[in-house]
């Protein structure tokens, strides 16, 4: 007999001894669902066999039937667990199972809830309430500390000394009369209008420039402000015109035969300022001369 468990359709062989016709309750080794398996029906009717006769006529008689033995008490099996078989094992031919097989599966029962180990629980109990702390200690506030005085820097320090010997310094200088370190105290405690001069008083000390050149005439030009860059752009043009001059000189002097020779007419003209210059030139030479030798005998 096959038997096939609901909840995990296990599949077991068993023999059909141990399936009574009443049936009975059988228990997967699988997941542990008990089910209620009928048993084989014993009254299902014999498909009648048709022999032929003249093959009954062929056959010996039948021995003469033995005495049946009484009856004798057995005592009831105890009841094996079906033995596991391979969850894949092929079915065999549906038209081959018998009618039992064919009847409707026992509703299936609900399997028992396994408890849990004492020592899982523990372990998961100790596990919960350590995320409760966790999170408690996370709900609570930050404590703040308050901000300690920071030392004074050295730069601050290096200031206080500077100020402290300013001040020493400026009691060292001050005057030793305490007339007049009194009216100094005075003076620098009155209104700060009295420690500036008096606009008025500067202002009729002045005079126009017009005024001032009319009054004296033999000023200088150089005493007045608006005739300052004139004069001082006269300079600069006189000096520009002796280096001109002086740069024409040289080149006419340098450059006095070829004029000669280009301009006939100012060959007598080229010959004079050429011995004028050759003049200057000794005279020159001569002076100098004569300061070297003072200079040396001195």
């Amino acid at each position: 007999m096959r038997l096939t468990c609901p909840n995990c359709s296990a599949r077991y062989e068993v023999a059909d001894s141990m399936i009574p016709p009443e049936g009975r309750d059988v228990q997967c080794s699988n997941c542990s669902t008990t089910w209620f398996q009928p048993g084989r029906r014993t009254d299902r009717a014999q498909p009648a066999v048709t022999v032929d006769r003249s093959a009954r006529a062929m056959e010996p008689p039948p021995p003469p039937p033995e005495p049946e033995a009484p009856p004798v008490a057995q005592q009831p099996e105890p009841e094996p667990e079906p033995a596991p078989e391979p969850d894949h094992t092929p079915d065999p031919d549906p038209e081959a199972r018998p009618d039992a097989e064919a009847a409707e599966a026992p509703a299936p029962v609900a399997p028992r809830r396994r408890e849990i180990d004492p020592a899982v629980r523990d372990i998961l109990r100790e596990e919960a309430e350590r995320e409760a702390r966790l999170r408690q200690a996370e709900a609570e506030p930050v404590e703040t500390q308050a901000e300690m005085p920071l030392a004074e820097e050295p730069e601050d320090r290096h200031r206080a000394r500077r100020r402290a010997e300013l001040e020493a310094a400026r009691d060292a200088f001050a005057p030793e009369d305490p007339a007049a370190s009194g009216g100094a105290r005075r003076a620098t405690a009155g209104p700060a209008r009295d420690l500036f001069p008096d606009i008025d008083q500067i202002n009729s000390t002045l005079r126009d420039t017009g005024d001032r050149t009319g009054a004296e005439p033999d000023a200088s030009d150089i005493d007045t402000l608006d005739t300052a860059p004139r004069r001082r752009r006269g300079v600069r043009l006189g000096f520009l015109l002796a280096i001109a001059l002086a740069a024409g000189g040289a080149a006419v002097y340098v450059n006095a035969g070829r004029i000669a020779d280009r301009v006939p007419a100012l060959a007598p003209a080229m010959a004079g300022y050429t011995g004028a210059v050759d003049a200057a030139r000794i005279w020159l030479d001569d002076l100098a001369r004569r300061v070297g030798s003072g200079a040396d005998g001195a």
